[in-house]
């Protein structure tokens, strides 16, 4: 497995993918570093790691889901340009492929899978953003939907009970310790209670609880 960092990572088939990110390479003793459009994948069966097909574009900072027995790549940067394509990766015949780009270059930024779309929020393309859009697979097309109350950068996102769920990060001045919800019948979002602590990196989250209360009662 080659070291990196900054990279996305997801599970497909009951094997893990890592994707992209920034690697140290050393040459004539001399190391550098290099973001990456490589690809490896843990088989839990053997614990082994493969190379797998590199993507199109080097990425780091990427949004990384899996949807429909495919996985996707989403924006990321590149060491010199932040990017707004998309391309996945047909398991079954080991090929990567362009879908529509997004509307918005994004990195540090998180993705979602809800309802069979592709959700990219916040992140970062030249300044921090609030913004909001889905990918429809059907259509092969991105579209604008509602924007978070806050801007927000290496923030935590977590799909339960049909909301989509943001959990604090950066807004390019301060940590956030808000919360937020996306209610895709409603295209609305909706703020919750605050965390008890300030987040200084990027989290995870990981939701888990079915009947976790997060919302003040009206």
């Amino acid at each position: 497995i080659i070291p990196r960092y900054e990279f996305g990572i997801c599970v497909l088939d009951q094997k893990i993918y890592v994707v992209g990110g920034i690697a140290t390479h050393v040459c004539q003793g001399i190391s550098y570093r290099k973001h990456e459009n490589s690809v490896e994948c843990w088989d839990p069966d053997t614990n082994t790691w493969t190379s797998l097909e590199r993507m199109f574009e080097s990425r780091s900072t990427l949004g990384v889901v899996v949807l429909a027995g495919e996985l996707y790549a989403l924006g990321g940067y590149d060491g010199q340009s932040y990017l707004r394509t998309v391309e996945k990766y047909i398991p079954k015949v080991k090929e990567w492929q362009l879908v529509a780009p997004m509307n918005k270059t994004r990195s540090c930024f998180a993705a979602a899978v809800l309802d069979g779309m592709i959700y990219a929020i916040g992140g970062y393309g030249c300044f921090c953003t609030c913004s909001m859009e889905r990918y429809d697979p059907s259509k092969n097309s991105w579209e604008t939907v509602a924007s978070m109350a806050d801007k927000r950068i290496n923030f935590g996102v977590g799909v339960m009970l049909g909301f989509i769920f943001v959990v604090g990060g950066h807004n390019g001045v301060s940590h956030l310790s808000s919360i937020e919800r996306y209610d895709p019948i409603t295209q609305c979002t909706e703020r919750a209670l605050h965390l008890l602590f300030f987040f200084r990196r990027s989290l995870c989250i990981v939701p888990v609880l079915p009947n976790a209360q997060l919302w003040k009662e009206q």
